[in-house]
């Protein structure tokens, strides 16, 4: 089996790939992320009320543009026009039926979730700075109650970030931002009088200057976690930028740093220098 169907097989294992392929098939047509959109939630709706705000469907969204579409073009299962959002069926499985030998077929049930059936176990992977700060809005709209913040530059904390964080103190979000850079605390406390800023008595990030090296951090309701990573390219010095994404309240991602943040997240006084001295990612 070459590189490419074995990750057909690993794409199509995924009950939720499955779903829009399936929706896919059944079209016979190309459809647009929206409509794609529709026809999941109504499948999904078939089976248990699990899509009930726009919110919901706002993630569907997003986890459709930026992770599994490109995903299963990449894998040869679909066509994805990003421009466009039209997305149209290739073949399904991608894989031809002559090859499954005995041993590849245990291979392919072998990545087939058989556990609890927790829906919100995958971490998800974002490319790209413009995808990371697109979902890194997303989850700032969605946060209700709590909204924990960090930047490592100010080059990252881009004016519509700003203005995103602003919108959830309007909706009397508690948000606290936290960076080791005096651009950063100071533009927001220009930006945004009201927020909470801390700035760590010791580097939570690695070495300055060494890379890979965490980039920011958005943690919303306790529920839903991007954690992005800064790389620099070996060929010539750019910067590049993925995320690790996680949602729902037993999501692995989720579960880490809540696990990490939440103690002290619960105990918050940031007129204390104790808290400061105790906050994770510190060298």
């Amino acid at each position: 089996m070459n590189p490419r169907e074995e990750q057909a097989l690993r794409l199509i294992a995924d009950r939720q790939n499955r779903a829009i392929l399936t929706v896919l098939n059944d079209a016979a047509q190309p459809l647009t992320v929206a409509e794609l959109v529709d026809r999941l939630v109504t499948a999904e709706t078939e089976r248990c009320d699990s899509v009930e705000t726009e919110a919901d469907r706002r993630r569907i969204r997003i986890s459709l543009h930026h992770n599994r579409l490109p995903k299963l073009e990449e894998a040869g299962l679909v066509e994805y026009d990003r421009a466009a959002n039209v997305v149209s069926y290739e073949r399904y499985p991608a894989v031809d039926t002559e090859i499954l030998e005995l041993e590849m077929i245990d291979e392919l049930l072998s990545y087939f979730n058989t556990g609890t059936g927790i829906s919100d176990d995958t971490i998800g992977v974002i490319e790209g700075r413009d995808a990371v700060i697109e979902y890194g809005h997303h989850l700032t709209d969605a946060a209700e109650d709590e909204l924990f913040l960090m930047y490592e530059s100010d080059e990252l904390l881009r004016s519509a970030c700003l203005e995103h964080v602003d919108a959830a103190l309007e909706r009397d979000v508690d948000v606290a931002l936290g960076s080791k850079n005096a651009e950063v605390l100071e533009r927001t406390r220009d930006r945004l009088p009201d927020i909470t800023v801390w700035e760590p008595q010791l580097d939570w990030w690695n070495e300055p200057g060494t890379y890979p090296t965490v980039g920011r951090l958005v943690f919303a309701d306790r529920e839903r976690i991007m954690l992005a990573i800064l790389k620099a390219s070996d060929l010539d010095g750019t910067t590049t930028e993925m995320a690790i994404v996680g949602e729902g309240p037993e999501n692995p991602l989720v579960v880490l740093v809540r696990q990490l943040l939440g103690p002290r997240l619960d105990h918050l006084d940031y007129q204390s220098e104790n808290f400061l001295d105790n906050l994770p990612f510190e060298s």
